[in-house]
């Protein structure tokens, strides 16, 4: 779902679409069925190279490319499938069109220069996912502009809580809207290819765990699927995975002692008494970065209020850790082992993506997670006087 900042997720093997292992199973084979993929595209360069890519679960193959420079007019793909999967097109421009092939004769007729406008005969699964895709994109964007609109209203400080508040639910309640929009598209789509693809969209463990009867119905739906099977494999692990997660809100935090900046081990646990924000992040990761400023507006607004930060970095540079610290400005105390996403403090508060985190009481119990934008302050406005 849209967020202030788009969490970057953790490369392990029970992360979803295209991060995962291959599972060896007994596997239905279907007869393979012969394609063509004609493109009609006015503006189409005459140089470049446009490439097929299928999706599968654990890897982008290249299938076949199509040379521009002297191609025929207009340009085809051919070739045999095993089952209906998921495609993508990779244009000159860098642009990617996404499909679903399953044999037979598609068409892709539009503006090269307009690639998100075209149209497809043929394939009623790729204009299905192309109308997916694109009320997903509009509503991203709705919620994108709403929250920048949120954040400056805030900042003026102008406002009243009540309205801001009000504002906030708004956001809440549409970015919940497109979740459910997603989880009921991958419920009731025809195509396999979709629903997988769809599912994939969810961005955090927690949101595919919900998903469990949407991914037990395409199993039963599609039983002999490769992607669907794939999919529910990873289900199980990250199911598995949650069953000994004890992170949850009210649990106890696990204590954390890792070198500080200046290589003295700091323990979490001497932070007893105090209110304390455990925020995972690193140098590299974007939206983590973004995520600053609202921490360190937090920071600023209640550290006289027996709160602080405790940061724990994902990073295994400490000059990129150092700099990170200064340009942002983040005046609280920071740990780190320096070993990226094998840390130790990662594995022990189970962080599958960044940014992160976890607002502990005085007693260190989990009283609130994954505290995101301008709901960490709102969220402190609540719990100190």
């Amino acid at each position: 779902m849209n967020k202030p900042a788009f969490p970057l997720v953790k490369n392990r093997k029970y992360l979803l679409l295209f991060s995962l292992l291959l599972f060896a199973a007994c596997q239905h084979n279907p007869s393979p069925a012969t394609f063509t993929l004609t493109l009609q595209l006015s503006h189409l360069p005459t140089q470049g190279t446009i490439y097929l890519d299928a999706l599968e679960i654990n890897q982008v193959k290249t299938i076949d490319t199509l040379s521009l420079s002297g191609a025929s007019q207009p340009p085809v793909f051919t070739g045999t499938l095993p089952e209906e999967g998921l495609y993508r097109l990779r244009f000159p421009n860098n642009q990617l069109l996404f499909l679903v092939l399953s044999g037979g004769h598609t068409t892709i007729k539009g503006d090269y220069d307009q690639l998100s406008q075209v149209s497809f005969s043929g394939s009623t699964a790729s204009s299905t996912l192309q109308a997916f895709l694109h009320h997903v994109y509009q509503e991203n964007q709705w919620l994108s502009n709403a929250s920048r609109t949120y954040d400056s209203l805030r900042q003026t400080g102008t406002w009243p809580d009540s309205l801001l508040n009000t504002k906030a639910q708004q956001l809440q309640l549409r970015q919940q809207a497109l979740e459910n929009y997603i989880l009921h598209f991958a419920d009731t789509t025809q195509s396999p290819s979709c629903a997988v693809f769809a599912l994939s969209m969810l961005q955090t463990r927690d949101e595919l765990l919900q998903a469990k009867s949407v991914v037990d119905h395409l199993l039963s739906r599609f039983p002999h699927h490769r992607l669907v099977k794939d999919l529910v494999a990873a289900y199980q692990l990250i199911a598995g995975e949650a069953e000994g997660a004890p992170l949850q809100v009210g649990s106890q935090a696990p204590d954390i002692s890792l070198p500080d900046t200046a290589g003295h081990v700091i323990s979490l646990h001497d932070f007893r008494g105090k209110y304390v924000l455990v925020d995972f992040w690193a140098s590299w990761c974007a939206p983590c970065r973004e995520e600053n400023p609202y921490v360190v507006s937090a920071f600023q607004k209640f550290k006289d209020k027996n709160f602080t930060v405790f940061s724990v970095s994902l990073d295994s540079k400490k000059e990129n850790w150092l700099k990170a610290i200064h340009d942002d400005h983040l005046d609280w105390t920071h740990v780190s082992d320096l070993k990226g996403w094998n840390s130790a403090a990662a594995d022990a508060y189970h962080v599958e993506a960044i940014p992160a985190n976890f607002l502990l009481d005085p007693q260190g119990k989990i009283i609130a997670e994954n505290l995101i934008g301008p709901s960490l302050e709102d969220t402190l406005q609540k719990i100190l006087p």
